[in-house]
């Protein structure tokens, strides 16, 4: 009775699974058109020491917050800064460590020269 029992379910499965075969379809195959070509606008030039520069295009919203950013640091933040920027030395990180901050001179090849900067570990 078994053996006829697996024997039913096995080809009712196959049935069914012939039934499904032979009503599906193919998608129908579409290619959609190419987009228009739009020259981006020169956003490299050279700079007054012959090196290639890239500005962004819509560089407004970054000029905005470089203006508006120092002005709300100066009225929310608590991290001093000094000609070197930002100076965190003894702050807390979001992970918990204590924040140790030290000036390095290293040499800078964008401006050709050795430069001071503050490193913080």
């Amino acid at each position: 009775m078994r053996k006829l029992l697996f024997a039913a379910a096995a080809g009712a499965t196959v049935l069914g699974g012939a039934m499904i075969a032979g009503a599906a379809q193919a998608q129908p195959y579409y290619v959609a058109p190419a987009p228009a070509y739009v020259a981006p606008a020169p956003a490299y030039h050279y700079d007054s020491y012959g090196r290639l520069v890239y500005d962004p295009p819509y560089a407004a919203p970054v000029v905005g917050g470089a203006v508006i950013g120092p002005s709300l640091g100066l009225a929310y933040g608590a991290v001093p800064f000094d000609q070197y920027g930002p100076d965190p030395n003894g702050m807390i990180a979001a992970d918990g460590h204590k924040i140790k901050c030290k000036l390095q001179d290293d040499y800078d090849g964008r401006f050709d020269r050795y430069m001071t900067h503050r490193v913080c570990y």
